[in-house]
């Protein structure tokens, strides 16, 4: 039957395990061929009804829609409607100028748009991830169509088609392989799989075998190594395994963070407060005149005062000063490598209680190197990092085995292990990156740093056959005639295999017998290296003088070999990540390692660079799979390790930790990574060695691919959150000092009250420069010995509202003053008016010194002098003179020139609020001395 007349099946991952599938009838039940492909005319049908091989685009909102979105904030609203209700006063009032008139209206709609305008800018969407993936997919791919070969776009592939696959390709599709010769695929950015994935298409396996041992399957996004193959193509588009991960990131939205739901909340108590208590303010006025007599007054003015209360409770700066002062945090984390992609983010890692890290490219290099070498009868280790040829290999008396003083044995394991090799090294960007598998690139750098460089031994020797690696005969041999017309056969493979092929292994003093004792050594050298989670191999060799068809007798070539020894390689772990890791455990902070490698390998990174610790415990993603949502909840707080993880697994594990109540940072590399990013509370992705997927998931990307960065955008975020909640006492204070001095002059009907234009004025314009001073405020340098904050901690305690109300009764309190000493005459009030508006600009930069320490003394802060303080302050106090002094402007602000005498009654009574917060810190200190009850400021800090 013709594959154009068979039945097509549903093709969805679910419907079938279709790496365990029987081949034949797997082709059956796509209506595929194993040699002449699809027809043409099918394979058109089927990309009519399946679609494009592509992953479908997610549109984003139009640049109308995320401004408008900007003002459908509670905070806003108000704002808006206070501006409403100024525009309707000036209306109603029939002498003035326009700017005098609307100058309320005009100064709140013009706060609102700059916010809206700032938030537009700084909103940073991650839809992009979407776009990365399709990237990932491959331009061409080569399928057999009526029996021939030909190019076509990836997106013209359909299920059933026939792929053909070599070296360098990157897989259009998902496909079960047909066929393989010495096929490999590099897997990692989708499995977490450091080392290439041998593939065979006769392998059985089992139906619930995790992705990265579905050794008959490939995969879209990843790439051959090795070998060539051919594939039936079983699933396209959405259907594969990297659509699936598109999905789940669609499917997972964007995730607000701690501080903005803290924001959040915080803004509705503020919107609240404010509402109740502008509607006390204009019930009072209107209902004073029937309850204690009196001429009653202008229902606009009483709602004009209504609208000045709320714009003085509000603060109308918080928003753009919390998003510059994330902003200038961001450019900090830039200079120490650390990329932001979410202002939000800067704050939430200094927040993290645990850290789900990809093992990697994160953790390790993403680079085998070579560790440990044997030789009958000797043992070397091996320094230096990935596949940069500094380094040393040196024997167990600390001795350098290089150059001249390589042992004859070492020297010929060296030597076969450059030319049983088909990998190149190569300097790119200053950087040497190994261009085949990474396993024959470490071989190579360790033929560099044992001073047995391959470039050398390769010009003398010249390849005469290959015998490539696959999965069944488990070793590679490369036959090679030297210079002297010997045939070498250059053998590499698995130990088991290996070993008893071999009779005589060489000494330093030349080959000897291989006995059973020096067999029983060299199998107990490996077995130590695979307690090491060293992937191990063999190196042999065998000579014999060249001969007319000597080198095609493949049997007779990989028997009777010499021994030359053992080499044991890892993916190693980053320079750097110990110490991180350390810094970390002493923060509170809990590492936890996923990964898509095995248990073994996995927990020994771990102990390595000291994640580890005793009762600690390690799942597989088979384990976990079996594990109900209650059994995971209990066996969370052990759990160290998670190993053969898929994405899913990796959503699960997070969401986990953040039903215990966790703020979780999740970091990684991959394509398998992306959905756990996306679904952590910030999600932090490697720069240089991460996929464009991980990058555009991430909430923040590490230039440097350093894990060690990680800890330095810890501390950052920590004191930004610190810097946070000390602005903001600074902002709601002050305006608690213009809710207590409006509230209370409208008691007294005769006293004209702070217009709305003042209230913004002092908010926006004279506190927002030392709040943003406050934001930048130098960190204590103790911050990473302290636990991370509890993740149910509000921005605001009781007493932090308590001491709010202290210092705005205070402030408030001398603004009253100057009505009350003032002679009640309405000329006089109108002075003592522009005295008020002068004295609450003034008293909050006096006030700001104190605000950079809930509890030490402005004499104890250290730096004592915060130069970007002085000179906001100093800024401040200088534009709110213009607004004063210049005539011109004196009747938009309804000021009055000041005379001397009445610039020092202002600024003594602007001043008293410094050592009552002090005296204030004092008792504080006093009474928590020597007490149990410590309170959160102290405790920080103290």
């Amino acid at each position: 039957m013709s594959a154009s007349s068979r039945p097509e099946a549903a093709r969805s991952p679910s419907d079938a395990a279709v790496h365990a599938e029987p081949l034949d009838a797997l082709l059956d039940r796509l209506g595929a061929s194993s040699a002449e492909g699809l027809t043409a005319i099918e394979a058109r049908a089927r990309l009519e009804r399946q679609g494009p091989n592509a992953l479908p685009e997610q549109p984003g909102d139009p640049a109308w829609k995320r401004l408008l979105s900007q003002f459908l904030n509670p905070i806003v609203l108000t704002l808006l409607a206070a501006a409403a209700i100024a525009v309707f006063v000036g209306a109603r009032e029939a002498t003035g100028s326009f700017l005098s008139r609307f100058a309320d209206a005009i100064a709140i709609l013009l706060i609102v748009v700059i916010n809206a305008l700032i938030g537009f800018y700084q909103e940073r969407r991650a839809e992009a991830a979407l776009d990365a993936l399709r990237e990932l997919a491959a331009p061409n791919a080569r399928v057999r169509r009526d029996g021939a070969v030909l190019e076509c776009p990836a997106s013209e592939v359909v299920p059933g088609d026939l792929v053909e696959l070599e070296a360098g390709d990157a897989i259009p599709a998902d496909a079960r392989l047909v066929q393989t010769f010495g096929f490999a695929t590099e897997e990692s950015a989708l499995t977490g799989e450091a080392v290439p994935r041998v593939k065979d298409a006769l392998a059985t396996i089992e139906r619930d075998a995790p992705l990265a041992e579905r050794d008959t399957m490939v995969f879209t996004g990843t790439t051959v190594v090795r070998g060539r193959g051919r594939a039936v193509v079983t699933q396209t588009g959405v259907d594969t395994e990297l659509g699936r991960i598109g999905k789940m990131i669609a499917e997972i939205g964007d995730q607000k963070t701690p501080l903005e739901e803290r924001l959040d909340a915080f803004g509705q108590v503020i919107l609240w407060g404010c509402i109740a208590l502008s509607t006390a303010l204009l019930a009072w006025g209107l209902l004073r005149p029937k309850l204690f007599g009196g001429e009653p007054r202008a229902w606009p003015v009483l709602l004009l005062e209504a609208v000045a209360l709320a714009v003085a409770a509000i603060p109308e700066g918080l928003p753009a000063i919390t998003t510059i002062t994330l902003a200038l945090g961001m450019q900090r984390m830039a200079r120490r490598g650390a990329i932001v992609r979410k202002l939000p983010a800067v704050e939430t890692l200094g927040a993290a209680t645990v850290i789900c890290s990809d093992k990697t490219g994160t953790l390790t290099q993403n680079e085998m190197t070579v560790r440990a070498v044997y030789t009958v009868g000797r043992s070397f280790r091996v320094t230096g990092q990935g596949y940069e040829p500094a380094g040393e290999i040196r024997d167990e008396q600390g001795k350098v085995a290089s150059g001249g003083a390589v042992p004859e044995a070492l020297e010929q394991l060296l030597a076969t292990a450059s030319l049983c090799n088909n990998a190149e090294l190569r300097l790119i960007e200053g950087c040497f990156r190994v261009v085949g598998d990474p396993t024959e690139g470490a071989l190579l750098a360790l033929a560099e740093k044992g001073g047995v460089p391959p470039a050398s031994v390769r010009a003398t020797s010249v390849v005469v056959t290959e015998l490539p690696f696959d999965s069944d005969r488990k070793r590679m041999t490369i036959v090679a005639r030297d210079e002297r017309g010997l045939e070498i056969a250059h053998v590499k493979g698995s130990v088991d295999v290996l070993l008893p092929r071999c009779e005589h292994c060489a000494t330093d003093d030349g080959p000897v017998t291989l006995d059973d004792a020096r067999r029983t050594a060299i199998l107990e050298a490996a077995q130590a290296m695979s307690r090491d989670a060293l992937r191990v191999l063999a190196i042999c060799r065998r000579e014999r003088h060249s001969g007319a068809g000597a080198s095609n007798d493949v049997e007779h070539l990989e028997r009777e070999l010499t021994f030359l020894g053992l080499v044991g390689m890892m993916d190693p772990p980053r320079v750097g990540v110990a110490e991180a890791i350390a810094t970390c455990l002493a923060a509170g902070i809990r590492p936890v390692m996923i990964t898509g490698d095995d248990k073994t390998t996995a927990r020994a990174i771990a102990e390595e660079i000291g994640m580890w610790q005793p009762g600690d415990e390690a799942l597989t993603g088979t384990e976990l799979e079996a594990m109900s949502e209650a059994e995971l909840d209990r066996h969370a707080p052990r759990l160290k390790v998670f190993a053969r993880t898929t994405p899913e697994q990796k959503l699960r594990i997070v969401r986990a930790f953040k039903r215990a109540g966790h703020v979780v940072a999740m970091t990684g590399d991959g394509v398998n990574d992306a959905p756990a990013l996306r679904e952590a509370n910030i999600g932090v992705a490697m720069g240089k060695m991460g996929t464009d997927v991980a990058r555009q998931a991430a909430d923040l990307v590490l230039a440097d691919d350093n894990f060690a960065t990680i800890v330095d955008a810890v501390r950052e975020g920590r004191a930004i959150y610190r810097n946070i909640q000390k602005f903001i006492f600074f902002l709601l204070s002050a305006n608690m000092g213009l809710v207590v001095a409006v509230f209370t002059v409208s008691f007294f009907g005769e006293w004209p009250p702070l217009t709305p234009l003042m209230v913004l004025w002092i908010n926006l314009v004279t506190n927002g420069l030392p709040a943003l001073a406050l934001g930048i405020d130098p960190p204590d340098q103790r911050l990473m010995e302290e636990p991370p904050r509890d993740p149910t901690e509000r921005l605001m305690v009781f007493r932090d509202y308590l001491g709010m109300l202290f210092v705005g009764t205070v402030m408030g309190g001398a603004a009253v003053a100057t009505y009350a000493l003032a002679p009640q005459d309405p000329q006089s009030l109108e002075a003592a008016r522009a005295l008020a508006f002068t004295l609450l600009a003034v008293s909050p930069l006096i006030h700001a010194w104190s605000c950079r320490s809930p509890i030490r003394s402005v004499l104890q802060c250290r730096p004592r002098m915060s130069w970007p303080l002085f000179f906001a302050v100093l800024f401040s106090l200088g534009i709110h003179l213009v607004a004063v002094l210049v005539p011109s402007l004196q009747p938009v602000f309804r000021t009055f020139s000041v005379s001397p005498s009445e610039w020092v009654f202002v600024l003594g009574l602007a001043a008293i609020v410094l050592p009552a917060v002090e005296l204030a810190k004092l008792f504080n200190r006093l009474w928590f001395r020597g007490r149990d009850e410590v309170p959160r400021s102290l405790a920080r800090e103290d």
